[in-house]
């Protein structure tokens, strides 16, 4: 039951929580976005006002350097607000004055107003701009151009300095508010993601100043960059982690069924030798064959050989039990792999002929030393041979190869067998591991899916390694390299 809830929810559990965890960030951003967004746009309409009080005060600076309180005044909240209330008098039949004066140790400010009393023939008097004695109109526009690079230049030094990184436009408005320059038409600034308030920039002002942001997008994306980077770290760890254990989840699953699947082997090639020699002491019993020697002799040779292939079983179980305990202990010596090789064969020779396999050794005049241990080393050939015997198939040639180099010897097992697909070629040193027959879930050559496992481990200990060459009907090439003597 359990099992098949695993392998029926494990998937869309997974999708179903990193779906979730998207969303929920999703949602976060968005919520950080429009906070951000909202937040940008206090601290641009901060930066016009800081840039307006300072232009302001720089506009009538000249000759109050040393004078802190007239310098607090301009830069204070007060004159902004006053100002504001100032500008704001632009309607019919209301005039301004403007004027500033040493007188002593003072500074006169005067400001005036000027109301039409009755019906005028004349102008909209709100049009007239009285400026101080003894200066023309067009000096003191000269003097608010002058003004208005400065406002603009400080709204972009303030701009960097704040690390606010827009696309801004300036508009500027005359005294009647009607636009006089900017680079946007009156729709795209309507449209602007943020319009600043109008500001003016000069003491005698004749302009107003605004600061227009066709989009905030960007700016606030960068300014979450972080946010940004952090949530998708999180989505892919969270990924990444779930990949791992489906992952693992799988693995285990074909761990377990490889295990499984060993077990049911293992006891078979177990129980075959036991039952074959029960079968050949009973035969010896019920026959009396201890009157007949030569038959007594073959059922005993009989028994003999499968003693020696369950003890073979068992002390490759053991073998990789130690490994992995790390308790088997190599002792390395001098050893001629040509002459083992040699030895191998020759003990295998029944083994050999009952399988109708042929073994092509292909001996070279000079020895092949290497520094290893030379029982486990016997017992690496021995299941590359028997490998090569037992899924060759009836017939087989094996072709038995070794090259010596200055700093590595090469051992080739070739053999005429069916050959491993590709697919499988990176998984035969697996433990466990055993290349699919064409049933599912079933073997026709019985094996525990141990010795290649044992002959990877046993050779990486030494220094060396394996590799296979195999194509599907052209058999299999597995190559020993091992460090020379």
């Amino acid at each position: 039951m359990m099992k098949w809830l695993s392998n029926r929810y494990a998937y869309p559990l997974v999708v179903l929580a990193i779906t979730v965890s998207f969303v929920l960030q999703l949602a976060w951003l968005n919520q950080l976005f429009v906070a951000q967004r909202k937040q940008l746009k206090v601290d641009l309409e901060q930066v016009v006002m800081n840039a307006a009080k300072m232009s302001t005060y720089l506009s009538v600076a000249e000759g109050h350097e040393g004078n802190e309180n007239f310098k607090k005044f301009f830069l204070s909240s007060d004159w902004l607000q006053f100002s504001h209330a100032y500008q704001n008098m632009r309607f019919n039949q209301v005039a301004t004055h403007l004027r500033s004066d040493f007188k002593g140790d003072s500074t006169i400010v005067d400001i005036r107003l000027r109301f039409a009393n009755g019906k005028s023939n004349h102008k909209p008097i709100q049009r007239r701009i009285t400026v101080d004695d003894g200066t023309t109109l067009e000096k003191e526009l000269a003097l608010d151009n002058v003004a208005l690079k400065r406002m603009d230049s400080l709204v972009h030094h303030l701009l960097n300095q704040a690390g606010i990184a827009v696309k801004a436009d300036s508009v500027v408005y005359s005294y009647n508010k009607e636009t006089l320059s900017s680079r946007l038409s009156k729709e795209d600034i309507l449209k602007a993601a943020f319009t600043s308030k109008q500001y003016a920039y000069n003491f005698i002002f004749f302009r107003t100043y605004q600061l227009a942001v066709p989009s905030l997008t960007w700016a606030v994306l960068y300014r979450m960059r972080y946010y940004i980077l952090s949530s998708c770290f999180m989505l892919l760890l969270t990924g990444a982690v779930f990949v791992f254990i489906l992952r693992l989840m799988h693995n285990q699953r074909l761990y377990t069924q490889a295990r499984v699947s060993f077990t049911s082997n293992m006891t078979h090639e177990l129980k075959t030798p036991v039952s074959t020699v029960a079968l050949a002491l009973e035969s010896i019993i019920e026959n009396h064959l201890e009157d007949k020697p030569e038959i007594l002799r073959n059922y005993l040779e009989i028994s003999r050989d499968e003693i020696k292939r369950l003890n073979l079983m068992i002390d490759k179980v053991l073998n990789l039990e130690q490994l992995d305990n790390s308790e088997a202990r190599l002792r390395s010596e001098l050893y001629d792999v040509q002459h083992g090789l040699q030895e191998v064969v020759i003990a295998m020779k029944l083994q050999i002929d009952n399988a109708g396999a042929t073994i092509d050794l292909q001996p070279i005049s000079a020895p092949c030393f290497v520094y290893a241990d030379p029982v486990h080393l016997t017992n690496v050939f021995y299941n590359l041979i028997e490998n090569a015997i037992k899924y060759g198939g009836k017939g087989v040639n094996i072709k038995l190869s070794c090259t010596c180099g200055p700093d590595e010897v090469l051992i080739s097992f070739k053999d005429s067998g069916p050959g491993i697909a590709s697919i499988y070629q990176n998984r035969v040193f697996d433990r466990y591991f055993r290349v699919p027959a064409i049933t599912p879930d079933t073997h026709n050559i019985q094996g525990s899916g141990l010795g290649l496992n044992y002959v990877k481990n046993i050779l990486e200990k030494q220094g060396g390694f394996i590799l296979l060459t195999s194509e599907p009907g052209e058999g299999s090439n597995f190559i020993i390299h091992l460090p020379a003597a």
